[in-house]
């Protein structure tokens, strides 16, 4: 058993929120219990894709489970396919937001809301919340995915943005893995055709320096920069290793174009347009999409190469490999460390050997474990994590990359040891939680739901006002540097604070400003579950027209504040309410903004208003999400 105090900051670490009855469980429990049936959840299957995963939602969304439902459907109904197809007008494609509403359902939804069985007819043809969203034992799973898709990075700030469908299946990959092995992960994630276009890696070819063909490296780089070993040689515990002074590089640029070689002969696996019907035309050439949707894609094919990418083919199965375009010649990198022989062309099985051969000798290398181990921690627990813990954590990762392993490690850790460098204290942690933790912590603490039961947010305005959202980095270098230093006191520290990097006046005001709309104007964040209709020609993007759902009340969020408004209600009971929602929000009873809120409460207390207890619960909410307590994960 352990305090709520201790259970609320666990639960800050590795879920994506937490409201009350979720702190008492696990206080009741104890962490180690509860986190022990978390890392036992297990991923079903069905068609080749995660069971009522992010896919599944974002496909139904989209299209219905019957595939003639969805946004689709409705957008044919009011426009016309012919207007909407691509054939000289702009096409109604699924765009990354419906990834995104999904994402956010899925994460609202998950453990807070309860079953509800009657079926969504208008869209997905399936249960409103499924039993899969309403359980509360993949938590952690979910939380590991996120803090996933910020080191292997694919954005929808590229032509991604044009594939929902491709970047949700991607995403599944980050869920379904994990708790599993980080080898299988990277292996999944460097055949994945939005990793494929993201860093360029899709439609690689074999060297023809005749024809000036050579293989693209982009992906080839940052497999080991970034997914992999670093840039430098580390020690078992994240240290650099060094010689005469000096960081010793892990690779050079004769390993970037070995490694480059490797991913030559990979492809998209078939032509695949949302509209068959429609006739495009590439460089002059009209192609009817109906003659090749469904066709394997062959590099030598003799159809048009702009074909060959999206929106035009599959972005949600793997790569396909295509031996007669891939570099069979033996590869030798990382002073031998991968070494790769000669292969013989096997209709696409000696691409796929030299991938998986490399890519289980780069996860297996002597930087991987203690490089991905301190990403980890940095994104679940602190920022400057002592060289024990990274040393802990990496040896729990191993050789193999057992993920399950190391979370389990990352999040038991600290509650025996010094976790953070400076400081001699037991769980000394110390980290700005990033913008989205902090949405999605505050949505979650409160039930967020609508009438509608569809939590469908579109993210843009999120995104628009703090610089953060799922899938949506700037580059392949996430939104953050994970060495990232603030001028000032962390500077003189010698620390390092890389959600940060994310802080500066923009987003500060702004998140200040969204808080209160969401409280006080009850403007919380736009959801999307219909379209504009009656304008032609058809509206630049009829599901996100603002004025069109802020008028559907049915839509519209809210927060549940069930619990609290009768402690709002007895002025005797104010701290009690301050202290719930601080446990809540920031892991401690006693805020340091407590004596601020309330003066506020005695100052503005109305009690003749009907709505003065509602005032009271907005006005404790904002104070506390808006004070560094929320802000910085500290213990």
């Amino acid at each position: 058993m352990n305090t709520k105090e201790q259970a609320s900051r666990f639960l800050m670490q590795a879920t994506l929120g937490a409201n009350y009855p979720l702190i008492e469980k696990v206080s009741q429990d104890g962490i180690n219990n509860w986190l022990d049936q978390q890392l036992e959840h297990r991923v079903e299957e069905e068609n080749g894709f995660v069971k009522d995963g992010f896919y599944q939602k974002t496909h139904d969304i989209w299209r219905g489970k019957s595939e003639t439902k969805g946004f689709k459907k409705k957008l044919i109904d009011a426009y016309t396919e012919s207007n909407i197809n691509g054939a000289g007008n702009n096409p109604a494609l699924p765009y990354n937001y419906y990834f995104r509403q999904a994402w956010w359902h899925k994460t609202l939804v998950q453990g807070n809301l309860a079953e509800d069985t009657n079926l969504d007819n208008d869209f997905t043809e399936q249960p409103k919340i499924s039993e899969t969203e309403a359980n509360a034992d993949n938590l952690v799973r979910h939380r590991v995915a996120q803090a996933l898709s910020e080191i292997l990075v694919i954005s929808d700030n590229s032509i991604l943005e044009l594939d929902a469908e491709g970047m949700a299946s991607y995403y599944d990959l980050l869920y379904k893995h994990a708790l599993g092995s980080y080898k299988d992960l990277l292996t999944d994630v460097s055949l994945h055709p939005c990793m494929g276009v993201y860093l360029t890696h899709i439609n690689n070819r074999k060297a023809e320096p005749t024809k000036n063909i050579h293989p693209d490296e982009n992906y080839a780089r940052e497999i080991m920069q970034l997914f992999t070993i670093g840039l430098f040689e580390l020690n078992p515990d994240g240290s650099h290793q060094q010689e005469n002074g000096k960081d010793i590089p892990t690779y050079n640029n004769d390993d970037i174009k070995e490694m480059a070689r490797v991913f030559t002969g990979i492809k998209a696996s078939e032509y695949n347009f949302e509209y068959p019907n429609a006739v495009l035309n590439f460089d002059g050439e009209d192609v009817r999409m109906a003659d090749i949707n469904g066709q394997e894609i062959d590099f030598n094919d003799g159809i048009n190469n702009s074909v060959k990418m999206i929106p035009y083919v599959s972005m949600i199965k793997p790569m396909a490999t295509e031996d007669d375009y891939h570099d069979l010649e033996p590869k030798k990198l990382l002073n031998g460390w991968i070494d790769l022989p000669k292969r013989t062309a096997s209709g696409g099985s000696a691409t796929l050997a030299d991938i998986k051969a490399a890519v289980s000798r780069l996860v297996e290398h002597k930087n991987t474990a203690p490089f991905i181990a301190k990403k980890l921690i940095q994104q679940l627990v602190t920022s400057n994590p002592t060289p024990a813990y990274v040393k802990a954590v990496a040896s729990a990762f191993g050789k193999s990359g057992n993920l399950k392993a190391a979370v389990k490690t990352i999040l038991t850790y600290p509650q025996s040891n010094v976790v953070t460098i400076g400081d001699s204290d037991i769980s000394n942690i110390q980290k700005l939680k990033s913008p989205l933790l902090r949405v999605t912590q505050l949505l979650r603490a409160f039930n967020v739901s609508n009438e509608q039961k569809r939590l469908w947010l579109i993210g843009s305005d999120i995104k628009d006002d703090l610089n953060h959202h799922i899938l949506s980095s700037p580059t392949v270098f996430n939104f953050y540097k994970p060495d990232f230093i603030p001028h000032g006191d962390i500077e003189k520290e010698n620390k390092v604070a890389p959600e940060f990097e994310l802080y500066n006046a923009h987003t500060s005001i702004s998140y200040v400003n969204m808080v209160y709309r969401w409280l006080f104007g009850e403007a919380l964040p736009l959801v999307s579950t219909q379209i504009k209709t009656g304008v032609t020609p058809p509206h630049v993007v009829p599901e996100l027209d603002a004025e069109t759902l802020l008028a559907n009340t049915q839509s519209k969020l809210n927060l549940n504040f069930d619990a609290e408004l009768p402690l709002a209600a007895d002025k005797n009971k104010w701290s009690q309410l301050i202290e719930r929602v601080s446990l809540i929000l920031t892991g401690k009873e006693q805020s340091s903004v407590k004596t601020n809120i309330l003066d506020a409460l005695d100052k503005q207390n109305d009690p003749s208003n009907p709505n003065n207890s509602l005032w009271i619960v907005q006005t404790v909410v904002f104070m506390i999400a808006v004070s560094p307590d929320f802000a910085i994960l500290e213990a």
